[in-house]
């Protein structure tokens, strides 16, 4: 009996554990815009990313992080190049439900540009 009312509890407990899908990060590739000064030398330091990107498959969402602060514009490109959302600053952006392909994300700041693509 003991065995029976253990193994029913191990079920019970398996049956309330919850998983969530956890939130992917997006790799964005940067690149700056116009000429930003006329140094010639090589800088070898790291590349300080001011924004963070990422995907929650669950959701359908795109979750972009930032300075509040940041004059930023979002556009969201399906395959065909067509527009498939747009937020003039930081913002969680719902990617269309029935949607699946590649989607490109391209954000404009100021003085930069960041592009990234998420397979849905």
């Amino acid at each position: 009996m003991r065995k029976v009312l253990f193994i029913l509890g191990i079920l019970i407990f398996m049956g309330n554990i919850q998983t969530y899908a956890k939130k992917s990060k997006v790799i964005i590739e940067y690149y700056q815009t116009g000429h930003v000064d006329k140094s010639t030398t090589v800088r070898r330091s790291p590349i300080k990313t001011p924004i963070d990107v990422y995907y929650d498959n669950e959701l359908h969402q795109i979750e972009i992080l930032g300075g509040k602060n940041m004059n930023v514009q979002i556009y969201l490109y399906d395959d065909k190049g067509n527009t498939l959302a747009y937020s003039p600053g930081i913002t969680i952006l719902d990617t269309p439900q029935n949607y699946s392909g590649i989607i490109t994300i391209c954000i404009d700041g100021e003085g930069w540009t960041a592009t990234g693509k998420i397979n849905i």
